[in-house]
């Protein structure tokens, strides 16, 4: 068999830093080797650890600040379009620690959107919860959340600083449907505050129901800054 052609410099520069990356010696935030130090490491020049730096920073791995140095960049949050993801389990795998903050839990009249999306009376006293998600201290999502009365026993009781809501219903719920829409938004003041972002921040918004067997049980709204994390999906289709 021919011998397969000797890979260029920088993508075998290139596959050292991926390398690292993968085998959790350099861990989301490392400050790398710099150029200058590298070249001589790996016998080529600086050119060459440029083009494999820029690369690598093109795609995503790398994140480099002037006059500071290049690190290994932490990847954002990915939430699923067509499936439903623990955000700590998400979180945690880019690399962050995930921490709550607990804003409400208690019952709470339902609002207009709510209502609607559960088929309830609007202004009906619903257990409810607000918990602001952060990833390495920084807020990554608000979430709002409404349960129709009896579902998912013991929610209220929960201390959903140490685990989330979505690690309860999966134990106590019994979702067969789920429906989300996504919007834009620009935050008011308040928000704005929460979110720790400017008021000309986008933020996207997943408004998400569950269902048993057709009936609604769960309303929640997921509000994000744009740029902390990722919405991302992978489905079958028909045959054209």
């Amino acid at each position: 068999m021919p011998e397969a052609a000797p890979q260029p410099l920088y993508a075998v520069v290139k596959a050292h830093v991926l390398a690292h990356i993968r085998d959790g010696s350099w861990p989301p935030g490392t400050r790398i080797p710099s150029e200058n130090a590298l070249g001589p490491e790996l016998g080529v020049s600086r050119i060459t650890i440029n083009r494999a730096f820029a690369e690598l920073a093109r795609d995503g791995v790398l994140h480099k600040v002037a006059g500071v140095g290049t690190f290994v960049a932490r990847r954002k949050p990915r939430f699923g379009l067509v499936t439903i993801e623990d955000i700590a389990e998400e979180i945690t795998a880019r690399g962050m620690e995930w921490s709550s903050r607990v804003l409400k839990l208690a019952e709470a009249p339902l609002p207009a959107e709510a209502a609607a999306a559960l088929g309830l009376p609007a202004g009906q006293a619903v257990p409810h919860s607000s918990i602001l998600h952060r990833g390495d201290g920084a807020p990554i999502q608000l979430e709002a959340r409404w349960l129709r009365p009896g579902y998912a026993a013991g929610y209220l009781d929960q201390d959903f600083a140490k685990a989330t809501t979505f690690a309860h219903l999966v134990r106590t719920g019994h979702a067969t449907e789920m429906e989300q829409a996504i919007s834009a938004i620009l935050p008011d003041a308040s928000l704005a505050r929460l979110l720790d972002v400017p008021r000309t921040q986008p933020c996207l918004v997943i408004r998400r129901t569950t269902f048993t067997e057709g009936v609604a049980m769960t309303f929640s709204r997921l509000v994000q800054p744009a740029d902390r994390f990722e919405i991302a999906g992978r489905a079958a289709l028909a045959p054209l």
